[in-house]
This record gives structure tokens, sequence and C-alpha cells, in this order.
């Protein structure tokens, strides 16, 4: 704030007082001279102006409010409403918030007024003074402190230094190839936390947005977070947002060193290194709020915590809630607890919106709405499969640092395609790197690191553990010191790598890798180099494809090597799949029996009439998000012994192998031998299309079909039975029988989808057309434009309608044609004419291609 602005004060009070405000008025006139203040009360308003907006717009952007109390403000309704949004305000923005006692009332028994340091002099009335004027002195004074104080905050300016330290994006800073310098506020976005109670059990989520705006509800905070969850950048963005707020945050960052001297010397010399213009002492200790980086390495942390009690408002960061480990139990009751989570799919798009958009140019190229869509579904499906997302819950943690480093060095750093690792590898790859350079590591000693994490990797995957006791550890560095020359000191070594967070001791002194995508990249790393000696082990993966582990290992071996041995040992593990059945071609004459249960199955629905593409697409983001939420590793669990398991297991194999097939030919696009990719793709979408007729062989036995709408109804008795008009028998048989072949039709529409999601890329867009159009079958040719809308975002109609014409084209697969035009369009910007054009070629309404059924359509995928 500038020196000669002046302060807002605002008037709050009864009209029954208005001769005393006439007074107050009269006797602050020195600090309005002074160009100190501007006061506002109701009486400024013209005639014309909305009242009740105008009073609003000056409360919000007052500095200073004055209540003051009487029987007359506590009767008032109106002044009661202010009082309460004043009150919000000094919580939310920091404003001072002066009661002004006019007479005796009971004021004290106000839970919002009575906390309030009150004028006159100990909440005296001034009504009680036997001079008037003494009384208006003293209000005079206080009120003047006040706005002295608050004037010397606003003075306080943070250190240009300082101010570089908070708009750091630190590794991040150089690595966007449109913008030369991206900065913090480029690519913020609000993490959400997950509320612990005191005893650490857990509460709710809640956006770190809305933490900050309701910080004045809180006095202590307390946020953990793991290795590179992002709490530095969250630390930064408290910082500026609780001084735009008019605290006087202070940064103390506890990363080098146990910090064990006293936290009040380190906060003055951290407010030293960040402000000028005022000095500590001039500041009330209210307006004081310390943000404790790295709390964790503090020695003494209880003593620390007392030497904070001074401070109303403090912010401790830690790695672990739960390691906290303080005697007194009180202390951490005394904090509201967080922990940050993971970016849901919601945040990750609004992160890589971000990021695509950011640019120096000030001419940038212009881009239609789909093309923007492009550019994000691409990068959306590279950040899915880098975080392991198309598995299971995932094998790296999605933070902003992962997210954007894997897109920047995919953006930035690509490697040429006469490189052995594959493009996305080089992304793991430079993470690794990155962290070992971070803790100090020099060009030359790199290879001595990463052939120890080598090593390491496959001593765990060959003993079939997950982690190292210390002395199987010890066991393995001897093992290893007896093959390889060693020039690093070991316990540098080893420190480096658990603070770069590669390697982890955990406080059970077990040792392991600190992420899964880690360990599967080394492990996959030395099966790649010895495969030779390691075909047995490499052809257990193979076979074994419904483990996740085994999945993530194989795509990372095609990372490292342009061997196509695991490729082709993948391909003769699909052909034996499901090889009893022929692939589904969809035509009329297999799906008579589906065609005929048409008029019962999914209709198109009619869309709200505001619904956008933004809109669909934040939809689906949330139900995704809702997704990966409850999606755990309980799959890895199935065995394969049992009758019952069998066919369970056989799926599930068919599926990954199905992705992995899918991520690999995705990834050596452009290193695979066309006649390589065309096999892949071809035998990959057979995989799937012979599972389906497994299930058309299924659902066309009439006794089995009896024998399920028989017990869908059974179920449908149990839950009606409280209800008081049940339905007949004979209508419940029907709504069962609707159940079971909509339940039919989306087990359809999901496995094509899986197909266009699997096996679907942009790079493959030429491979694509040549196998479905060779194939010439109605599933062949949904699976090409399902493949073409999503990732060319390419609609031909035309050729659709044509094709849906022709005398082999079944009901049914001309209504799963629909949903997914209806899809695709409900995602992307389709104007009128199009539209027009698609009710006219293919029987849509234009009305439904808003919206589908969103919950539908992704609980499918």
């Amino acid at each position: 704030m500038e020196e000669n602005q002046k302060l807002k004060l605002f008037i709050c009070y009864s009209h029954l007082d208005e001769d005393l405000i006439k007074e107050f008025i009269k006797h602050i006139s020195p600090l309005r001279n002074n160009d100190l203040i501007q006061e506002w009360y109701d009486r400024k308003i013209i005639a014309g102006q909305d009242f009740q907006n105008t009073i609003n717009n000056n409360l919000d952007n007052a500095d200073i409010v004055c209540l003051f109390i009487s029987a007359n403000f506590l009767n008032s309704a109106a002044s009661m409403k202010e009082k309460a949004k004043s009150i919000e305000l000094h919580k939310k923005k920091g404003i001072s918030v002066i009661p002004i006692i006019l007479s005796e009332c009971g004021w004290l028994d106000d839970k919002e007024i009575s906390p309030l340091l009150a004028l006159p002099t100990d909440g005296r009335p001034v009504s009680s003074f036997s001079d008037s004027n003494k009384a208006w002195y003293n209000v005079y004074t206080g009120l003047k402190a006040v706005i002295e104080h608050d004037i010397k905050i606003n003075k306080l300016t943070i250190k240009e230094t300082f101010l570089e330290f908070l708009e750091n994006a630190e590794l991040l800073t150089k690595a966007h190839s449109q913008k030369e310098n991206v900065i913090l506020e480029d690519i913020f976005v609000y993490p959400i936390l997950r509320k612990y109670d005191d005893l650490g059990e857990y509460e709710k989520k809640e956006s770190a947005e809305k933490l900050i705006e309701d910080f004045g509800e809180y006095s202590k905070i307390l946020i953990a977070g793991e290795g590179q969850s992002g709490k530095t950048t969250l630390c930064k963005k408290l910082f500026l947002e609780l001084r735009k707020k008019k605290f006087v945050p202070i940064y103390i960052a506890l990363k080098t060193t146990y910090y064990h001297e006293n936290i009040n010397n380190k906060i003055l010399d951290s407010f030293k290194d960040q402000y000028q213009g005022v000095s500590l002492d001039e500041i009330e200790k209210s307006k004081i709020f310390p943000i404790i980086d790295d709390f964790h390495l503090a020695k003494h942390k209880e003593k620390h915590i007392q030497e904070l009690v001074t401070y109303s408002h403090q912010i401790v960061i830690v790695d672990d809630i739960f390691r906290m480990n303080f005697k007194n139990e009180n202390i951490i009751k005394a904090f509201s607890l967080y922990k940050i989570k993971e970016f849901s799919p919601s945040l990750r798009n609004e992160l890589i919106t971000k990021w695509k958009h950011l640019s120096d140019r000030k001419n940038k190229i212009s881009h239609t709405v789909n093309q923007t869509y492009q550019s994000i579904d691409q990068t959306t499906d590279l950040i899915n499969s880098a975080l392991g997302k198309v598995f299971g819950s995932g094998i790296m943690p999605a933070y902003p640092f992962f997210i954007l480093s894997v897109i920047s060095t995919y953006e930035a750093f690509e490697k040429p395609l006469d490189q052995e690792i594959t493009s996305q590898g080089y992304c793991y790859q430079a993470l690794i790197y990155l962290c070992l350079r971070k803790q100090g590591v020099k060009n030359d000693e790199i290879d001595t690191y990463i052939n120890l994490l080598t090593e390491f990797a496959f001593y765990l995957f060959k003993e079939i553990k997950n982690e190292l006791s210390a002395n199987e550890f010890n066991i393995f560095m001897e093992y290893y010191l007896s093959k390889f020359n060693f020039p690093i000191n070991k316990e540098i070594l080893l420190s480096k790598l658990q603070q770069g967070q590669i390697i982890s001791l955990d406080c059970c002194n077990n040792y392991s890798f600190f992420y899964q995508y880690i360990y599967y990249y080394f492990i996959a790393k030395y099966l790649a180099e010895h495969c030779e000696e390691n075909k047995e082990r490499i052809d257990a993966i193979i076979n074994n494809l419904h483990k996740n582990e085994n999945a993530y290992i194989a795509i990372f071996i095609s990372h490292h090597s342009k061997s196509t041995y695991i490729l082709d040992e993948v391909i003769l593990n699909a052909l034996n799949l499901f090889d009893k059945f022929k692939p589904a071609t969809l035509r009329k004459e297999e799906l008579s029996f589906f065609d005929d249960q048409l008029d019962i199955i999914i209709k198109e629905v009619l869309p709200l009439a505001d619904v956008t593409p933004e809109k669909v697409r934040a939809e689906r983001l949330k139900l995704q998000g809702e997704a990966e939420e409850s999606k755990g590793n309980e799959e890895d669990d199935i065995s394969l012994e049992g009758d019952n398991n069998k066919l369970a297991v056989e799926l599930r194999r068919s599926i990954k192998t199905v992705e992995v097939m899918g991520r690999i030919i995705k990834n050596r696009a452009g290193s695979l031998e066309r006649d390589k990719l065309i096999v892949v793709f071809e035998e990959a979408m057979k995989v799937h299309l012979r599972i389906l007729t497994s299930f058309f062989v299924l659902i066309q036995d009439k006794k089995g079909q009896e024998e399920i709408v028989n017990f869908i109804s059974g179920r449908l008795n149990i839950v009606i039975a409280d209800m008081k008009k049940k339905p007949s028998q004979e209508s419940l048989k029907k709504i069962s029988k609707i159940i079971f072949w909509n339940t039919n039709f989306s087990v359809l529409y999901s496995f094509i989808d899986q197909i266009i999601r699997s096996l679907g890329s942009n790079k493959l867009i030429a491979i694509i057309e040549e196998v479905c159009d060779k194939e010439n079958t109605p599933a062949a040719f949904l699976v090409k434009h399902g493949i073409l809308m999503w990732y060319n975002k390419n609609l031909q109609i035309d050729n659709i309608a044509n094709k849906m014409q022709e005398n082999n084209f079944s009901e049914t697969s001309k209504k799963i044609m629909k949903f997914i035009v209806v899809n695709h369009s409900s995602m992307h910007l389709i104007d009128y004419k199009e539209k027009q054009k698609i009710e006219a070629k293919l029987g849509i309404s234009s009305q439904r291609l808003l919206i589908q059924n969103i919950k539908k359509s992704s609980e499918q995928q």
C-alpha cells in the first residue's frame, strides 16, 4: 500500500444513535485532515444508488470497521448483520474491527463482540463520562493507535530477493518450451487436503483454497505431505495470500540442519531477510503468522512449539502427522491437522490446461476449441500412463512436480528415434537423474548410482521381496562389492539416495525403493540388458499380466530396449487368449438376438439446456476421481487356483494383455516396424472381440437368460419387500428383463470403448485405418471411428451414415455408433451446421448432442 493512501473506515451503527455518530466524526477530523483515513457511513449514499449494495461494497473494501455499540445497536437486525459481516472480514482478511461502547448495554454477552478490545479504554461507555469530550478523545487516541499500526503494516514491503523466491517455480522455471521463465503463479493449482481430528481419524476433504479463506477459524495449522507433494510451494502461496489479507507471514525453512536454537531468533532473522520498511517489534504478534517448513527436521520439536505460544497464528509443515511423537499429547490437539492429497483427475486437468496455455508469444497461434481439447486429451493420456493410472491406483504419485516434469521432459527432451529408450521411458529416466542431481551427484558418478540401483532392483525381484532388512541389505552390498568396483563412500551414497527419495529406509529399518515406478524402471532395465539369461523370468511375467506388477514391468522393458522379444512373446500369449472363439463382427446375423431386444435398451438421454462440453468434461473428471478414490490393488490378489477364479483371471489377463500391447505400440509408434505395429494392433483388438463372442454365447442361451432374469426378479422382490403398493410379478419380470438387456448392452459398449482407449493413438491412425478397413466389419468400423473421434477429433458424418446403411450393419451396432457420436459431441464443440448434419444423416436429435448419460458412460470406461 502506498504511504499516502488513506485507510477506509466503515461506521456501523443504529440510526437511533446518529447524533453520537456525528460527534465521533467531528472528533476524528484530524485523522481525516492528515489523509490517514476516509470514513464512510450510510448517510453518504446519494439518491439513485442501490442502498444495500452500496453498504455491502463499502464494508467489503473497509480497512477498519467501528461498531458503535448500544442497546439500539444490539436490537437492530441491520446492525447485527453488518456486525457479523465485519467479524467474518476480520477473520478472513485481517481487517481491524473496533467496538466503541456508546452506552450501558449487554455487549459483553455477545460472543463475537466481547473478545475484541473495545473503546473507550476497558470498554467504558461514552455515556458514563462526565465530559463527553474526554470520552471521544479516549476513542480518538485508541483509534489513532490502530490506524498507525495498520499503516506500518501497509508500509511493510517484501524484499525483492525474497519475492523472487516466492515466485520461483524451481526446477520447472526453465522447463517450458514456449515460455522463457515459468513462475509459480503460472502453474499453481490449489491441492485438496485431507482433514484429520486430533486422534488422527480422517474427517473430510477440503481445498487448500478454502483453508486460506477460513484462516480466521484456525489458530494453529499443521500440514503434512510426503516428498515432492508441494509442501514448500503451498507455503509460498500461503505466504502471498496471508500478506494480501494484511497479516505478516514469516517463512522459516528448516531444510539444511536439525534446528535446535530458539525458534524466535529464527523468526527474527527470517523477518529481516524477507521484509523492509518496519522492524518486527513494531508489529503486534496477533498479526504475525510464522510458517515453519520441514518442521520434522527440528531436533527439539516440543520446545519450539512452546516458544511459538506467544503467536496466535502459526502454520507448521511436516512430512508425516503421525511421526511427530510429542510427549505431551495435548500439543497435537491444539492443531488443525491436514495432509496434502495427490491430484485428482480434475486437478490434473486444471494443471495440464494451465501448462498448455503458457506462452511468451504476444501473437500466439490461434487454435480452435477442439484442437485445444486434443492437445489436453493427448497430454492427459501421457500423464495417466506415466502415473500408472491405466492399470491400478498408480506407480508414481500424482503431484504437480511429477506431472509437470513428465510433460516438460516429453516436450523438450524427447530422445531421437534411434536411441534405445522410448520417449516416455526417458521421462522416467530424467526424473531419476533429476533427483540424483538435486542431491549433488556429479555427472561422472551417475553411472555408479544407476548400476547399484539396477542391481538392487534385480536382487529384490530375484528374492521375491518388496524390501530388505538392514542385515539383508548389508548382505546385498557385500555381494555387490564383490562384483563391481565402488568408488563412492557407501554412507554418502545411501544418504543421497534417501534424501533424493529414491531409496527408503523406514522406521522399521527396512530398505526399499521410495516409489514403485523407480523399482519397475530398474528391474525392467536389468531384464532388458540380460534378456537371454532371464527368458524364463520374462516368460513368467508375460504369462501373468493379470498382476499389475508384471504389466508395469513388461511395459518398462519395452521402454528400455528395441528388442522385439518381449513384444513377440506378448503377441503369442494374446493368440492363446479365448482362442476357442472367433472375433466378434457385430454383423446383423451375429446380433439378430440382440437386435430383437432393442426396443427395451437404453435410449439417448435428453440434455439440460445449458450443458456445455466444459461442464460435461468437469462431470467426467469428477466421476473419474471418485473411481480412483475407490480403486485399489485387490485385483492383484486373484489366484490362478480354483475353478471359480479361472474365468476371472483369464478375463483380467486378457484385458491387461491388450493394455500392455496398446501401451507398447503407443510408446514405440515411431520405432517399431510398420508390419509389427499392424500385427500388434490387429491381435490386440481380436482378443477383446473374442471375449465378446464368448459373452454372446453365454447370453444367447434361452435357459440361461431365464435363470438370470428370475434371479434379478428375486433380488427386486427383496428390495420392494417393505413397499405398500408392490408391482405384480409380471411387472417385476418385465423390469428384470429390461435390466438384463441393458446390462448386456453396457457390457458390449464398454468392450468397444475399451478397445478404443487401450489401442487408440493419434500416432497410429494410418495403422488403425489399414487394419480396420481390411477387417471390414461393423466391430472394426466402430473401433476405427471411435479412435478417429477421440484421438484425432475427426467426426466423419458422411462415412458413418453410409456405412450404417449397409445391410450387414446390425441395429445394435448402429445404436453403439450413435452412442459414440453423442458421447464425442457432448465433450467437444459442435457448431449448429454440423449438428443439423448429424441429425439429418444419423437420425440423432441435435438437442441430444449436448449431453449423454455421463455417469453411465464414465462407469463403462
